[in-house]
């Protein structure tokens, strides 16, 4: 069974910390999070599940994705990635979290070899696209955004490391 999650659209300020306090706008999982279009993602992997009200709903794109994108990014093995996202306010808000949750683990690690199943080879390369070309129009944005004389921000090496780190997690996760 699956439930459309397109409402799943949270900003970082809007996430609680039963310790007080925001998450970063600037840290690398809310920027990435803001870079993929999860409601794009979500008809897709729907597909993979039947129509029925029985059993157990399985868990959203964003929770099944944004752990697959968590382990590759990080090279963990299925277990950790489970124990990362559990002591991590901004991984938990990455896979779409409300809030901080540290009492119980997210899902069973068992779970990944399920999502690399239904996020297969196609998706992957889709998801890798769309975030390449948000990125990009991100950094076009911010070029044409910027103040210097010939244009140039003096970030094109980090815009590119950043394509070059979005080419990895899919070929990571293709793996």
């Amino acid at each position: 069974m699956y439930r459309d999650r397109t409402s799943q659209i949270r900003i970082p300020d809007d996430f609680f910390l039963p310790f007080g306090g925001k998450l970063n706008k600037e840290n690398r999982w809310v920027k990435l999070e803001a870079l993929i279009p999860w409601w794009e993602l979500e008809e897709r992997y729907a597909k993979h599940f039947k129509k029925s009200n029985k059993g157990e709903p399985a868990l959203s794109i964003r929770v099944a994705l944004g752990s697959l994108i968590i382990q590759a990014k990080q090279n963990l093995t299925d277990r950790e990635t489970v124990n990362q996202i559990m002591e991590n306010p901004y991984l938990q808000y990455f896979i779409g979290y409300e809030r901080y949750e540290d009492t119980k683990p997210p899902f069973d690690p068992s779970l990944m070899v399920h999502f690399r199943k239904r996020i297969g080879p196609d998706l992957l390369s889709e998801v890798n696209e769309l975030i390449v070309l948000a990125g990009l129009a991100e950094a076009q944005k911010k070029d044409e955004d910027d103040d210097t004389p010939n244009g140039d921000s003096g970030s094109g090496d980090c815009d590119e490391r950043e394509r070059q780190a979005e080419s990895d997690i899919s070929n990571e996760l293709k793996k």
